[in-house]
């Protein structure tokens, strides 16, 4: 019987780490928020404009507040109406719930036709339940066949670890599979494949002849799903994804070194 330990989800401050036999492994969707994404900022800004547009108006058409205001008050009433959440951190977990439900439906029906024990069917919001059915179409046109299914995947040999979506038959192709839902795939999504790909066959599973991301829609109306395969260049990906790896540790190590100093000077230790 193996010794190994069962790897360990850890969330926290620092980010999302497995521990695997010991070792506190970084995982790769947190390895790959070293890459800046520019577009983010112009977006974050869009949504909190639009957020304290909406609530300055619906404070002016509030008869309850009418009347000549302090600038004071006036920022005190708007402050509490916009609450204590930014607008586009609201508009981003809202998405990550759609996501998530999304995820546990496909992962629910995936496991139910392997023959795995599952418990009831999640019970999801709208815009998942519509991106799960762009899901069934996409599975039933390329006569999926799952082989493994949310496994917790990590490489020993360079230190990291992650969850994969679907290793599965496409069209009787060995494929890694991830599911995305969002307006784009952005090209981070071909390292965190190659990342997996790779750790699948250090860990001895069955190896992946490609790797493919499937975009599922996010709102309703949009029917449509989109496959982007991974390019075919896995040591060149792989590579790259082994730098963004290096040059995330050496940013975990000088916040570690800064939080350590904050927390000496907040305790007034020399």
């Amino acid at each position: 019987m193996s010794n190994a330990m069962t790897p360990k989800q850890i969330n926290g401050p620092a980010g999302r780490f497995y521990e695997v036999n010991g070792d506190l492994l970084p995982s790769v969707t947190h390895v790959l928020q070293c890459i800046a994404k520019p577009a983010l900022v112009g977006w974050s800004a869009k949504e909190e404009r639009k957020i304290v547009v909406e609530a300055a108006t619906k404070l002016y058409a509030d008869e309850t507040v009418a009347g000549d205001l302090s600038r004071a008050t006036f920022v005190a009433l708007l402050e509490g109406e916009l609450g204590r959440t930014r607008g586009h951190q609201r508009t981003l977990r809202k998405a990550a719930e759609i996501g998530t439900g999304t995820h546990k439906l496909i992962e629910w029906h995936v496991r139910t036709a392997l023959g795995e024990p599952v418990g009831p069917e999640p019970a999801v919001a709208d815009e998942s339940l519509w991106a799960f059915m762009a899901w069934q179409d996409w599975a039933k046109e390329v006569t999926l066949e799952p082989i493994l299914c949310e496994q917790v995947v990590y490489s020993r040999q360079y230190g990291y670890a992650g969850t994969m979506d679907l290793l599965a038959n496409v069209r009787g192709v060995p494929t890694l599979l991830d599911w995305k839902t969002g307006k784009a795939v952005y090209p981070e999504a071909f390292l965190q494949s190659v990342a997996y790909q790779h750790a699948l066959v250090e860990m001895g599973h069955a190896a992946a002849d490609v790797g493919a991301i499937v975009r599922l829609p996010k709102t309703i109306g949009d029917p449509a799903f989109e496959v982007v395969d991974v390019p075919e260049d896995f040591d060149e990906l792989f590579a790259t994804f082994l730098a963004t790896l290096k040059l995330w540790r050496w940013w975990y190590a000088n916040e570690e070194d800064a939080r350590q100093r904050f927390d000496r000077r907040r305790s007034g230790a020399a």
